[in-house]
Parts: structure tokens; C-alpha cells; sequence
């Protein structure tokens, strides 16, 4: 024992390291006694904050109870090496130092309390963590986030079984306090940020009812949202609805910390479908996140929301959903059912554009219903007819070839509608699936509404002129064709005939010698006769 007298008698020594050193041996000897207790109790009264704290340290390895009194001031040193060495010191008292915290922390200063906060974190345990929530109540909002985060270093390596407990005391705290009139929004949103500190999936159903409810305070609701990243192993639709909603807030903090929450999700089934909503949010920014997250999902439930999105009026929402719909393997049948179910014709050629590519691929019995449609609005000539015609065309060519083949011809026989006829014939003669036999059909009607000038400068604007041009430039036999289509009316043919005769092409002088044939002495048919002599030969 002489050899612990000297060694003590050295804290009293004038030289600071004999003090120091004195401190660290007697920690590491585990000296005990009241004269070791008081010597170091000396030393945190120095003011010195490296003897505060080796003597700190040193209590705590011997034994910091009967030194709390002169402890608990040192909590809230200046320095921060003190601070922590006195925090040390407490909770090394373990579970004895429980009444005396908690009888402190009735009159501590809000700097002291969140210092003692600390030290039951640190200290652990039921009682210890039931001090820590009730000390909630009462602090003021900065106190209480530091006391939550204050325990998140301890839950952290805590065991699954001593987590849960946790976690069923907070959850019964929460109850508790939101029992208030009205609850303390800095406690229930420290309660919240100590939920998601204890990953426990049992609070996700709290959570997201915050997250999700407008009148909680944003900052309850946003402690809510970034608990739920934690707690959820899996997202639930309840969770991500919550989610989707706060991402609607005005505050654009708790709309950017849910929407990052959702980013970090993989979702499937009814999850997705709660995404919905968002993807159509009006702020173009929102929406295409949303859209962007619902393009990595599988199922048919994000491929429904993004074909919804192509009608967006906002060209770079509709963009962004056009590119998640890109490669989708379940994107033929939706955007084919969809085009069938498009109530406009600005939807309808958003739809379109994406399925174009796809079109080959659409099912044999949508196919059948696109065609039909196409050539139902082609018939009345509905405006917005161009998207499913296209993507019908696309699918089956040849069958809306004939289709449009037939329309043209029933409306073309006997005079009945020739406008129709000329619009039909002219769809029709814009694919590689018409003949000649089209295009000559085509050049009669426009031949029929010609002005029939003959004046050089108005017959080389002529589209009538133009097609039959083009016609006996392909080998087709135009004069058999006009001999045999009984709609022709001589002042017509005597119009070609002129026109070919002046560019001296051989068919002009046949054509004018049908009318001279067919109109005799009439006065076209004079006309046409005159009209050969002066050609002469050609």
C-alpha cells in the first residue's frame, strides 16, 4: 500500500506530467480507497482538462460512483476529450447510475440533458432506454434529435432480441405521446427517427400513416419517410402509397427525401400501382422520376402506368415514358389495348410511336380488332383515324390494302361519294401495297375535279396530269385503262389527249382519237379533230 500512497500523493506533485502519469497508473492498477477516490476527485476540479481527463479515465476503471456529483458538470466541458471521458465515466457506473441520471436530468440545462441522454444510450438496457424515451417528452426539439441520435450508436450493435425490445417500448411510447393534446411534434419526430434507428418492420404501418397524413407537421412527416427506409424489407403498398403522397407535398424537402426513398425500392404487383398518381403529377420533374422508377419495375402494372404517361401534355414526361417502354417485353399487348381504348387523337399517336416498332409482334385477335377499327374510321373518315391505320398497316399491310381498296371503290361506284373515294384512294396509294390500277383510279378523280385548263402554265400544276404521267412512265397501259372506265366524260379525255399531244408523245394523238370516235360531230369532238390535224405527224 506505501507504493499506492506515493503514487497518489503524486497528484498533488507541481509538475503536471508526475500528476498525469499518477492518474494513469492508478487507472491501470484498479487502485481503490477513498484517498485514490478523493485524489483524483481533486484533479476534476483543477480546471485543467488533461487532468480532467486521465482522471476521468482512471475512475472510470476503479469505480465513478461516489465522484458523480463532481462528474456530472464535467458533461458539459468546453473541451470535447473532457466531455467524453466524463460521459465515459458515468456510464461505467452501468445501471447503479440510473436514479441519479434521472434525478439530474429533472433540473439539467438543456446542454446537461443532452448529455445525460448520451450516457443512458450508452449505458443500455430497458430502464436506461425507458429513461431516454420519457426524457423525450420534455425536451425541445434540438434536445430530442440529439437524444435520438444518441442512441442510434448503441442500437446499432445491439442483438436482434434487445432491438425488438427497443423497438415494442418505442411503439408504446409513440402511442403514448401522440395521446397528448396536442403531442409534441419535436418528441413524436425524435420517436419516429429511434424507430427507423431500430430497423423493426412492425413500425411500418405507423410510419406510413404519418408519412402519408397532410395534417402532421412536415417535419413529423419527414422523419416518418426516412425512418421507412430502414424499417422496410420489403415495400409494402400501404408504405409506398405513403410514400407517393408525401412525394406530392409542397414542401419540397419531403417531397425530394420520399421520392429518393422510393428511388431506392424495387417494387412489383400492387406497389407499383400506387405509383401511379405521381407519374401524372403536374411538376414535369416529379413525374418523370416517377416514371423513371416504374420503368425499372417488372409486371404489367408499371407497364400500364407508363403507357398511361404517353398522353402526358408534357413533352419530356411523354418521352420518358415512350424510353421506359422501350425493350419491355409486356409493352406489345399493353400499348395495342391501349390504342384500341384512346379516347383522343393526340393519345393515340403518342401510343403509336412507341408501338410501331412492335407491331409485328401485336397478337393475331388485336391485330384483327386494330384493322377493323383503322378501316371503320377510315370509312367515316373520323378525325384521328392516322394513328391506327398506321400501326394497322404496320401489322397487316395487305389486309388494310384491300380494305381500303374496297372503301374506295363503294364510295367511288356510281358517283356516290367521290370526295371520299379521292381521300381513301389517296391513303391507299401512299403504300407500297397499292398497283396501278390504284393509282389510275386515283388520277381519274383528280382528273374529274380539274379545271381542265389547257393553258401550258396551268397543265404543268395539273395533279391529274401528273399521275397519268407517272403511270405511262411505269409501263402501264393508261389508253386501255381510259377506254374501258365508263366515268369518263369526252371533254376529259380530250384534256389528256391535248396535253400528251402537246408533249408529243404518241398516247395523246390515241387519246384524241377516241374522242373524235366517241364525240363525232359534237363540239369536243370537232375540237379533238382539229386538235390531230394540227399536230401532224408526230
Amino acid at each position: 500500500m506505501k507504493e499506492i500512497d506515493k503514487i497518489v500523493g503524486l497528484l498533488e506533485h507541481e509538475a503536471l506530467e508526475r500528476k498525469v502519469a499518477a492518474a494513469i497508473v492508478l487507472g491501470e492498477l484498479g487502485a481503490k480507497g477513498p484517498e485514490v477516490v478523493g485524489g483524483l476527485g481533486k484533479l476534476l476540479g483543477s480546471g485543467v482538462s488533461v487532468l480532467q481527463r486521465h482522471a476521468l479515465d482512471a475512475l472510470a476503471r476503479i469505480g465513478a460512483k461516489k465522484s458523480l456529483p463532481a462528474i456530472f458538470p464535467l458533461l458539459t466541458s468546453s473541451a470535447a476529450e473532457v466531455r467524453e471521458a466524463a460521459s465515459r465515466a458515468v456510464a461505467s457506473v452501468g445501471e447503479d447510475a440510473l436514479p441519479i441520471v434521472k434525478e439530474r436530468m429533472a433540473t439539467a440545462t438543456p446542454e446537461e440533458r443532452r448529455a445525460l441522454d448520451g450516457v443512458l444510450a450508452e449505458i443500455g438496457g430497458k430502464d436506461a432506454f425507458g429513461a431516454l424515451l420519457k426524457g423525450l417528452a420534455s425536451s425541445d426539439a434540438d434536445a430530442a434529435k440529439a437524444a435520438a441520435l444518441a442512441v442510434r450508436a448503441h442500437v446499432k450493435g445491439a442483438e436482434t432480441r434487445e432491438k425488438k425490445t427497443y423497438a415494442t417500448a418505442t411503439l408504446k411510447f409513440l402511442e403514448t405521446l401522440e395521446k397528448k393534446d396536442p403531442p409534441s411534434p419535436s418528441a413524436v419526430a425524435a420517436t419516429l427517427k429511434l424507430l427507423g434507428f431500430l430497423e423493426d418492420k412492425r413500425a411500418v404501418p405507423v410510419l406510413a400513416d404519418r408519412g402519408r397524413d397532410p395534417a402532421v407537421p412536415d417535419a413529423v412527416r419527414m422523419e416518418a419517410i426516412l425512418a421507412l427506409r430502414f424499417c422496410m424489407k420489403e415495400p409494402t403498398p400501404e408504405a409506398v402509397e405513403a410514400l407517393a403522397i408525401a412525394a406530392n407535398a409542397g414542401d419540397r424537402t419531403l417531397s425530394q427525401a420520399a421520392l429518393h426513398t422510393l428511388g431506392s425500392l424495387t417494387l412489383a404487383g400492387e406497389a407499383v400501382k400506387k405509383i401511379g398518381p405521381l407519374a401524372s403529377h403536374p411538376d414535369a420533374d416529379r413525374a418523370i422520376f416517377a416514371i423513371e422508377l416504374v420503368a425499372r419495375q417488372k409486371g404489367p402494372e408499371a407497364t400500364h402506368i407508363l403507357v398511361r404517361a404517353l398522353s402526358a401534355r408534357d413533352k419530356r414526361v411523354a418521352e420518358a415514358a415512350a424510353k421506359g417502354l422501350g425493350g419491355r417485353e409486356d409493352a406489345t399487348t399493353a400499348l395495342a389495348k391501349a390504342l384500341l381504348e384512346a379516347e383522343s387523337a393526340d393519345r393515340a399517336w403518342a401510343i403509336r410511336t412507341v408501338l410501331r416498332p412492335q407491331a409485328k409482334r401485336i397478337s393475331a385477335a388485336l391485330k384483327k380488332q386494330i384493322v377493323e377499327t383503322a378501316l371503320s374510321r377510315v370509312k367515316e373518315l373520323d378525325r384521328g383515324f392516322e394513328a391506327h391505320l398506321d400501326i394497322a398497316r404496320e401489322a397487316d399491310p395487305d389486309t388494310i390494302a384491300e380494305g381500303l381498296r374496297d372503301i374506295a371503290q363503294k364510295a367511288k361506284k356510281g358517283g356516290k361519294d367521290p370526295e371520299k373515294a379521292h381521300a381513301v384512294l389517296s391513303i391507299l396509294c401512299k403504300s407500297d401495297k397499292s398497283t396501278d390500277e390504284d393509282r389510275f383510279a386515283l388520277a381519274v378523280l383528280d382528273l374529274h375535279k380539274s379545271a381542265k385548263d389547257t393553258a401550258a402554265s396551268a397543265r404543268a400544276a395539273d395533279e391529274a396530269l401528273l399521275r397519268f404521267g407517272k403511270l405511262l412512265e411505269g409501263g402501264f397501259d393508261v389508253l386501255s385503262a381510259l377506254k374501258k372506265d365508263k366515268s369518263l366524260e369526252l371533254d376529259e379525255l380530250y384534256y389528256l389527249g391535248f396535253h400528251f399531244s402537246e408533249r408529243r408523245q404518241p398516247i395523246g394523238e390515241e387519246i384524241l382519237g377516241v374522242v373524235v370516235e366517241r364525240g363525232g360531230r359534237t363540239k369536243v369532238g370537232k375540237m379533238a379533230k382539229n386538235k390531230l390535224k394540227l399536230a401532224g405527224p408526230a
